[in-house]
């Protein structure tokens, strides 16, 4: 990695600690301007680069980048030789930056048949974003995968549910358990991923359900302030830090905050 590159990286590092700081930014307001402060450094290393094109998956597709989310993004390319030079020049800058990267290097067609093999890659890349190159790369994979998952919905919507007991069975309920696991709990963060996928994949059921808009973005913000506070990925609640995520979201305590989301619906998809 050149000085350039470095210096770009550390740059990055300070304004992302200036954003943390900005406790006037919570919730989705906080994801959608670290989202947007990441993004635009992206593009910038990606540059001119010519027939390839950086996209995000994930969290950072569906624009909720929270303080410590992992990055991921898959680099497109259409048949490129020196795919694996340019990569590394993508790679390195992000890892000296302190951000955490999830990262793969496919053609479409590659992608296409992972999102086919593996439930999880699939849901990544059912919301995928171009971030910069060749756009039309990323919005031939976006168009196939989407495609493929509804034409798979009697082996995929099984599978979907499956991994989503699965899920709960492990992590719990977000809505009853003193330490709530924010993302992978029944009714947390992941099943809103989840009921959107199903919505995909049989068109007639709609994920655009007033009711589940409040319970997000409180999950959400609650996240945000979790990572804050924890300085890491951390996505379940310990009681030691409840009154304080409260606190900042306006809750006053703890106990507020479970009065007040006692009465709202659950997110859960099963």
């Amino acid at each position: 990695m050149g000085i350039n590159a470095r210096k770009s990286a550390d740059q990055l590092s300070v304004r992302r600690a200036r954003l943390l700081a900005d406790r006037t930014l919570t919730g989705r307001a906080f994801c959608r301007a670290h989202t947007d402060l990441v993004e635009r450094w992206l593009a910038e290393l990606v540059a001119d680069e010519t027939g390839v094109c950086l996209v995000a998956v994930g969290g950072l597709g569906r624009l909720e980048l929270c303080p410590h989310s992992d990055v991921d993004l898959v680099l497109l390319h259409g048949g490129r030789k020196d795919v694996g030079e340019v990569a590394e020049r993508l790679w390195y800058p992000i890892w000296d930056s302190g951000l955490s990267l999830d990262h793969s290097v496919r053609t479409v067609k590659q992608a296409v048949a992972v999102a086919d093999d593996d439930l999880k890659a699939a849901l990544g890349l059912l919301d995928a974003r171009p971030i910069a190159g060749d756009v039309a790369l990323a919005e031939d994979l976006v168009e196939r995968v989407r495609r493929q998952w509804q034409q798979r919905a009697r082996r995929r919507l099984p599978e979907l549910l499956a991994s989503t007991e699965e899920r709960h069975r492990k992590a719990g309920e977000v809505a009853f358990l003193l330490e709530p696991d924010l993302k992978e709990g029944r009714g947390g963060l992941r099943d809103v991923q989840v009921r959107r996928a199903a919505a995909l994949a049989v068109p007639l059921f709609s994920a655009d359900d007033p009711t589940l808009g409040g319970p997000h973005e409180v999950l959400l913000a609650a996240r945000v302030e979790l990572h804050r506070r924890a300085g890491r990925p951390s996505e379940r609640l310990l009681l030691q830090e409840q009154d304080a995520v409260a606190d900042t979201l306006g809750y006053g305590d703890a106990d507020t905050a479970r009065i007040s989301s006692s009465s709202r619906p659950s997110t859960s998809a099963v």
